[in-house]
């Protein structure tokens, strides 16, 4: 009897030792579990934000691609832009050139294109790309936008090289349009000239426009040169002080043409 009630008792320790090993483990579990939601949300929600940074990272990039392919398509819309404009201002260019050789049927001419300047003088000479192949000669006169703009100083096959108006080694006879006063002209700098020999008794008026007088052969009559900017007679001296104000700035002239008399009387 004692016997059996040892067993019995002995069961139901074991009984309740495994029970209680349970509900141990189980407590442990839940408190681990608890302790260890802080650490496994936070690396969940860096795991969120890496995710989010690098969507974020990624659509600048795109963004960026996309800001530089514009940046790109914009660039070249002006470089169509401003070549359109290029070719509408050579064609106004070009129909000043044919409204000119219009009124002097008696001169050949022919159309060149400043590609250069002198290097021993860049601002009293122009280098231009026709030459003697093109019947281009030593002394033919320049003109460009209806202004005198040189004459022909050296002639290559296939360029030339042209003297200014506002070369000090450039002079012309001339004539004041308006009082119709014989000058000569002669350059100074880029931006004037001036008159030589004017005497006192001469009617030289600002404002009057100076043109080429055509007194010299193969040089036509009537090409303005300048306008007259000032006028001084100090007393005493034998001439008057005429400075010309000039239209043309070389560095912003692309085309010209060289005029050349026809030659008659040949077969």
């Amino acid at each position: 009897m004692k016997k059996r009630l040892y067993i019995y008792v002995f069961t139901v320790l074991i009984l309740l030792a495994g029970g209680f090993f349970v509900v141990k483990t189980d407590l442990v579990k839940s408190i681990a579990l608890d302790a260890s939601y802080p650490f496994l949300r936070s690396v969940s929600e860096l795991k969120d934000f890496a995710i989010f940074l690098t969507q974020i990272l990624s659509s600048k990039d795109s963004l960026i691609n996309k800001n530089k392919k514009l940046q790109q398509e914009i660039e070249l819309l002006k470089a169509q832009i401003i070549y359109l404009k290029n070719i509408e201002s050579e064609n106004k260019n070009l129909k000043k050139i044919l409204n000119f050789v219009s009124n002097k049927p008696e001169f050949s001419f022919k159309t060149g294109k400043i590609i250069g300047y002198s290097s021993d003088s860049w601002n009293g000479f122009v280098i231009i790309n026709i030459g003697s192949t093109d019947g281009i000669k030593k002394g033919d006169i320049v003109v460009a936008n209806g202004y005198l703009f040189g004459e022909v100083y050296q002639v290559g096959a296939f360029s030339s090289s042209v003297i200014l108006t506002s070369d000090k080694n450039f002079m012309i006879s001339a004539r004041c349009r308006k009082t119709r006063e014989a000058v000569f002209y002669r350059g100074k700098n880029t931006k004037e000239g001036k008159l030589l020999y004017v005497k006192p008794e001469q009617d030289i008026r600002i404002g009057d426009v100076v043109e080429t007088a055509g007194f010299e052969s193969g040089i036509p009559e009537g090409i303005p040169i300048g306008t007259v900017k000032s006028v001084s007679y100090d007393e005493g001296n034998f001439y008057k002080n005429v400075s010309v104000s000039l239209n043309i700035n070389p560095l912003e002239t692309e085309y010209v043409i060289v005029l050349s008399r026809k030659e008659t009387g040949k077969k």
